[in-house]
């Protein structure tokens, strides 16, 4: 019956609200790999598939927040900084985004903020959705649930990926 409504009154709102961010943002993320990872989320989440939703909505803003660290040079210098002063003891410098894969996500963000690329608040949110992935993408019994999925893309494109364009 609520399905039924919900066709003929156009929808959940949050639904409508969540696949809507996630439809406009090609036109502001101008990266096609980036689309890519956008694209599969949205096509997760269209099919209630939320876990896939949280996983792809994460590598979504992770791949974002590379990206945008190194597509400019004082950023990236900031970066490594960060990483230097974080990770001293890794002994390692970021040159091209792929050097990248040596650090977890963890640090990686922790090396921005160390760096003073991130606030207090976008770091927060960063290392709380690192969690909620962490969670959907390991086997347990963990209901994800659209609330789950929603607030989590909500978070990350308002948040990270509309931030740091």
């Amino acid at each position: 019956m609520r399905g039924a409504l919900d066709t003929r009154l156009g929808g959940d709102p949050t639904t409508v609200a969540v696949t809507k961010a996630l439809s406009d943002l090609p036109a502001r993320v101008p990266d096609l790999a980036e689309r890519e990872f956008l694209a599969e989320a949205l096509n997760c989440y269209r099919v209630r598939a939320y876990r896939a939703a949280i996983i792809m909505a994460w590598n979504l803003a992770y791949d974002h927040l590379a990206r945008w660290v190194f597509a400019d040079t004082a950023r990236l210098a900031s970066m490594n900084a960060g990483l230097a002063t974080k990770y001293p003891k890794k002994n390692i410098t970021l040159a091209k985004q792929e050097d990248a894969d040596e650090l977890k996500e963890s640090e990686f963000i922790e090396a921005a903020r160390t760096g003073k690329l991130l606030d207090k608040n976008t770091t927060q949110i960063l290392r709380e959705k690192l969690g909620r992935r962490n969670m959907a993408a390991h086997p347990s019994r963990l209901s994800i649930t659209q609330h789950s999925a929603d607030d989590m893309i909500t978070d990350l494109v308002s948040n990270v990926i509309l931030r740091l364009i």
